[in-house]
Protein backbone atom coordinates (compact mmCIF):
# COMPACT_ATOMS: atom_id res chain seq x y z
CA UNK A 1 0.00 0.00 0.00
CA UNK A 2 1.17 3.54 -0.43
CA UNK A 3 2.09 5.93 1.76
CA UNK A 4 0.65 8.42 -0.53
CA UNK A 5 -3.30 9.37 -0.68
CA UNK A 6 -4.59 11.77 -3.41
CA UNK A 7 -7.54 13.05 -4.10
CA UNK A 8 -8.02 15.46 -7.29
CA UNK A 9 -10.83 17.43 -8.76
CA UNK A 10 -11.03 18.73 -11.95
CA UNK A 11 -12.87 22.29 -12.84
CA UNK A 12 -12.65 23.76 -16.03
CA UNK A 13 -9.74 22.57 -16.99
CA UNK A 14 -7.87 22.89 -13.97
CA UNK A 15 -7.29 19.75 -11.30
CA UNK A 16 -7.35 20.76 -7.91
CA UNK A 17 -4.64 18.10 -5.99
CA UNK A 18 -4.76 17.68 -2.24
CA UNK A 19 -2.08 14.82 -1.27
CA UNK A 20 -1.44 13.51 1.95
CA UNK A 21 2.24 11.22 2.76
CA UNK A 22 2.10 9.26 5.31
CA UNK A 23 5.84 9.76 6.59
CA UNK A 24 7.75 10.81 9.83
CA UNK A 25 10.03 13.26 9.02
CA UNK A 26 12.14 13.09 11.84
CA UNK A 27 14.42 16.61 12.02
CA UNK A 28 18.53 15.22 12.40
CA UNK A 29 19.81 15.27 15.82
CA UNK A 30 23.25 16.88 15.99
CA UNK A 31 23.68 15.62 19.42
CA UNK A 32 23.10 11.87 18.73
CA UNK A 33 24.51 12.08 15.53
CA UNK A 34 21.04 10.51 14.10
CA UNK A 35 20.80 11.93 10.57
CA UNK A 36 17.35 11.84 11.00
CA UNK A 37 14.05 10.73 8.38
CA UNK A 38 12.74 13.38 6.07
CA UNK A 39 11.42 13.61 2.56
CA UNK A 40 14.00 15.77 0.40
CA UNK A 41 12.04 15.71 -3.20
CA UNK A 42 8.35 16.20 -4.14
CA UNK A 43 7.78 15.72 -7.82
CA UNK A 44 4.15 16.23 -9.76
CA UNK A 45 3.49 15.22 -13.47
CA UNK A 46 0.84 14.90 -15.61
CA UNK A 47 1.00 12.87 -18.44
CA UNK A 48 4.72 12.92 -18.01
CA UNK A 49 5.00 16.31 -17.91
CA UNK A 50 6.39 17.79 -14.59
CA UNK A 51 3.94 20.46 -13.04
CA UNK A 52 5.23 20.75 -9.11
CA UNK A 53 8.88 20.28 -7.90
CA UNK A 54 9.63 20.43 -4.43
CA UNK A 55 12.78 19.95 -2.18
CA UNK A 56 12.47 19.72 1.01
CA UNK A 57 13.71 19.75 4.39
CA UNK A 58 13.21 18.37 8.26
CA UNK A 59 11.07 21.46 9.17
CA UNK A 60 8.01 19.86 6.93
CA UNK A 61 5.62 18.87 9.69
CA UNK A 62 5.23 14.77 10.18
CA UNK A 63 2.44 13.27 7.71
CA UNK A 64 2.36 16.68 5.20
CA UNK A 65 -0.39 17.48 3.30
CA UNK A 66 0.38 18.94 -0.23
CA UNK A 67 -1.94 20.95 -2.19
CA UNK A 68 -1.60 22.42 -5.77
CA UNK A 69 -3.62 23.06 -8.91
CA UNK A 70 -2.38 22.17 -12.67
CA UNK A 71 -3.97 22.15 -15.90
CA UNK A 72 -5.23 19.07 -16.66
CA UNK A 73 -8.27 17.32 -18.59
CA UNK A 74 -9.66 14.32 -17.93
CA UNK A 75 -8.59 10.78 -18.18
CA UNK A 76 -4.86 12.61 -17.66
CA UNK A 77 -3.03 10.71 -15.62
CA UNK A 78 -1.45 12.42 -12.19
CA UNK A 79 1.77 11.10 -10.73
CA UNK A 80 2.63 11.93 -7.45
CA UNK A 81 6.34 10.35 -5.81
CA UNK A 82 8.57 11.46 -3.07
CA UNK A 83 12.16 10.74 -2.34
CA UNK A 84 13.73 11.07 1.39
CA UNK A 85 17.19 11.64 2.66
CA UNK A 86 17.77 7.56 3.44
CA UNK A 87 16.86 6.41 -0.10
CA UNK A 88 13.57 5.41 0.26
CA UNK A 89 10.96 6.71 -1.97
CA UNK A 90 6.89 5.76 -3.39
CA UNK A 91 4.65 7.15 -5.63
CA UNK A 92 0.74 7.39 -6.55
CA UNK A 93 -0.64 7.28 -9.90
CA UNK A 94 -4.73 7.94 -10.63
CA UNK A 95 -6.39 8.69 -13.67
CA UNK A 96 -8.15 12.43 -13.19
CA UNK A 97 -12.19 12.33 -14.05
Amino acid sequence: MSSIRARATLVDGIAEVRALISHPMDAPDEESGDEGHFIQEVIAEINGEKVLHAHWGPSISPNPLIQFEAEAEAGDTLTLRYTDNLGESDSHEMELS
